[in-house]
């Protein structure tokens, strides 16, 4: 691996781990967001604890900025398919864990969808929406998940698009998402490295791995107050 393509994959993980959310909430409201509802250090807490108006442009920029225009700029630049999907993955891993909050972080769902956009995967969004956004959020009104659902499907629509020759998928794509799918996985299962307040069992860990959460209600997680409290 030439000088340059390190360079790339390092930079990547800087930038994507730049906690945008937890400097716009300290910015905006002066508080941790990580200490707000789900604790989160991204653009769904910031939306519920800062308002929802701040968090579309936080949203993108972890999308747009984060993931999507590195993978171009490295394309732009003749890197190989290798190269630009470790800075996916490089860019994906400093959201959720950001060396700038003690290895704190986001969930990385934006990221991965900007690393979706700069490869072109326009019908894995579009499934994604459908999953996610139409049977999650506007019938079920529960993302998560669905979300969870989204997260193992998207290496199996990778590698099945290519094996059917129904749109092309390099193998490193393929891997690429394997590697996303198991990080988003671990996120949730570690979230913040926050301990559960009964503890943990093999209960709490059901509750990550579906809902990315400590507890069934989804209010009840995503309205816990600044100590803690649910408000």
């Amino acid at each position: 691996m030439t000088l340059t393509a390190v360079a790339f994959i390092v930079g990547a993980y800087l930038l994507g781990a730049i906690p945008t959310s937890y400097l716009v909430a300290r910015f905006l409201k002066g508080v941790d967001i990580r200490e707000s509802g789900s604790g989160n250090v991204g653009a769904s807490n910031l939306s519920e604890h800062v308002g929802r108006w701040i968090g579309i442009p936080v949203g993108l920029f972890d999308l747009i900025i984060k993931a999507t225009v590195p993978i171009l700029l490295a394309k732009f630049l003749d890197q190989s398919i290798t190269v630009q999907a470790a800075v996916g993955l490089a860019a994906v891993l400093g959201h959720n864990w950001s060396p700038y909050l003690q290895m704190t972080g986001g969930r990385g769902i934006s990221t991965v969808i900007g690393v979706m956009v700069a490869f072109l995967m326009w019908p894995e969004i579009l499934i994604g929406i459908a999953l996610v956004g139409i049977i999650g959020t506007l019938w079920l009104k529960d993302m998560a998940l669905w979300m969870f659902v989204m997260i193992l499907a998207l290496p199996v629509m990778a590698y099945l698009f290519n094996f059917f020759d129904l749109f092309e998928r390099d193998m490193t794509l393929v891997i690429l998402f394997a590697c996303l799918a198991i990080a988003l996985l671990a996120k949730r299962l570690t979230a913040n490295w926050e301990r559960p307040e009964q503890g943990y069992n093999w209960r709490v860990f059901l509750y990550r791995i579906l809902w990315d959460r400590d507890v069934r209600r989804q209010e009840e997680w995503t309205r816990r107050g600044i100590e803690g409290e649910v408000t």
